[in-house]
């Protein structure tokens, strides 16, 4: 009797075991069927959706006479008698970027990205200046909002304008680069 108790425990343990890595695989993006170009971002609010509020303890930034919201790096414009997400104007500065941004070294220069947001800091490296999207920057994730286009026989991800390429890098993980403008 307790050869069988011990038996279920270790078969229960080994199932508990093995659900975790097919989960912490799927974590770390790899690609199959569960693949999402905006997996990172899945529960942030949605580009281009209209929203009653802004989430407390919003900045306010103003640029160019247009008051935007900014709130863990999602920036929210007024619209009518709502706030639509939006990705935000060239040029605009903020004191900080979510601890969880990606830092990329490109052609001798260091950018920050974070939800479809190019950052550079500033020449007084006591803020951030928001950027246009470098072309050969490549990325984890894209927010929701990105279309799937194919061209010749190619599939992209166009976002705004932009277009990525779906790359897997050594580890096996798939990566986004910003093949054109």
């Amino acid at each position: 009797m307790k050869a069988k108790v011990t038996i279920k425990i270790i078969l229960v343990g080994l199932f508990i075991i093995s659900f975790n890595s097919l989960e912490a695989q799927h974590r770390k993006h790899y690609k199959g069927k569960h693949y999402r170009p905006h997996h990172r971002y899945v529960k942030h609010y949605h580009w281009g959706h209209g929203y009653r509020a802004v989430p407390k303890g919003a900045f306010i930034y103003p640029h160019k006479g247009t008051r935007y919201h900014y709130h863990k790096g999602i920036y929210f414009k007024p619209y009518g008698s709502k706030y639509v997400v939006v990705r935000p104007p060239l040029g605009i500065r903020v004191k900080t970027i979510p601890a969880n941004h990606i830092r990329f070294l490109l052609r001798g220069q260091t950018y920050y990205y974070y939800y479809g947001t190019y950052y550079k800091k500033s020449n007084n490296s006591k803020e951030y200046v928001s950027v246009s999207p470098p072309i050969g920057a490549k990325i984890d994730a894209l927010p929701d909002g990105y279309k799937k286009v194919r061209i010749n026989d190619e599939i992209y991800y166009e976002l705004e304008g932009n277009y990525y390429k779906a790359i897997i890098d050594e580890k096996g993980e798939v990566w986004y680069e910003l093949v054109e403008k």
